[in-house]
């Protein structure tokens, strides 16, 4: 049960980050102070918010069966960390300002989390 609930509010929010990314680009991007972008960098931030969606499909498959897709766990936990680093690093720089990061602590959160959940469920 905890599994269920774990994975698919990370789901939840993977989807909703994902959605904001490809869809919703003109009211977030002001609200989270993201520079404008065009040409290729349009393809980059896609391809984020299509990798982002397919790390919440991936939340969906361990909410439904924890243990035959306990791989991707780990995988999740290196993802989560990877994207709070990468928004950490340029706000330390004094590049960005703390709204992204801020939004990406949510991941350190929930990379300690199913770090518990896998040192729990051995």
């Amino acid at each position: 049960m905890h599994a269920r609930w774990l994975f698919g509010i990370a789901a939840a929010f993977n989807f909703a980050v994902a959605a904001s990314v490809l869809f919703l680009r003109p009211w977030i991007g002001p609200l989270f102070q993201l520079d404008p972008a065009t040409g290729t960098n349009l393809v980059n931030i896609n391809i984020a918010g299509v990798l982002i969606a397919a790390f919440g499909w991936a939340y969906v498959c361990v909410a439904r069966d924890p243990v035959r897709y306990r791989p991707y766990i780990s995988f999740g936990i290196i993802g989560k960390l990877g994207v709070a680093i990468a928004a950490l690093a340029p706000w330390l720089t004094g590049a960005i300002g703390w709204r992204v990061p801020a939004l990406a602590a949510a991941d350190l959160v929930f990379a300690a989390l199913f770090a518990d959940f896998l040192r729990r469920t051995r």
